[in-house]
């Protein structure tokens, strides 16, 4: 996936989320302004972006930004594709999308992606990042080949886009993302409404 785009991202989600306070939403889950959410966990430093969700109620399409940073007692931890998911306000729990999905539906999803890549946090405004991974789980045409696992490093940061496919349409209310690790669970909760 092309990071290019993603330098200027940080910079522009904050202006997006304006100087709003933040929330304590529990189990080291905090929201930044109305489309950021913070998580800090045993293993893992999540930043999720939502602002890309707006005007998506209705669609087949839920797209997240998401920046990963180890925080381990190891150093190192891996994230694999299959323990990525989203719950829905309902209940259903929806797998992040394969590579092959991906490819096939990037016409209707571009758009989405555009904006998530662009909202995405990168090593440029993270002064904790040595480096910074070039793998991600989705890679489009020409950009190399998708991850089907993720090594983060405290050092090293990984960030991109996630894609859910949503088969009833996004509703609105609280969803949650979940990140299965080998010793925690991250279970960040976000909401999805058309609020600007």
């Amino acid at each position: 996936m092309s990071h290019r785009i993603a330098a200027c991202g940080f910079a522009l989600l904050l202006v997006l989320t304006g100087c709003t306070s933040t929330v304590e939403m529990g189990n080291g889950v905090s929201r930044r302004g109305d489309h950021l959410y913070y998580y800090e966990g045993p293993e893992l430093e999540a930043t999720v972006g939502t602002h890309q969700t707006l005007n998506a109620l209705g669609e087949n399409w839920l797209v997240l930004a998401l920046y990963l940073r180890s925080i381990s007692p190891a150093g190192k931890l891996s994230v694999e594709r299959k323990a990525v998911s989203v719950v829905t306000p309902d209940g259903h729990r929806l797998p992040l999308v394969s590579q092959e999905r991906f490819r096939a539906a990037y016409s209707e999803i571009h758009t989405l992606v555009r904006r998530a890549e662009f909202a995405t946090p990168s090593r440029q405004t993270d002064p904790r990042a040595l480096r910074y991974c070039d793998r991600w789980f989705f890679a489009e045409v020409g950009e190399g080949f998708a991850a089907d696992e993720l090594y983060l490093a405290n050092f090293e940061p990984c960030s991109g886009p996630l894609v859910f496919e949503v088969p009833r349409g996004v509703q609105p209310g609280r969803w949650r993302l979940v990140i299965e690790l080998e010793e925690s669970r991250a279970d960040i909760p976000f909401e999805v409404d058309d609020r600007w």
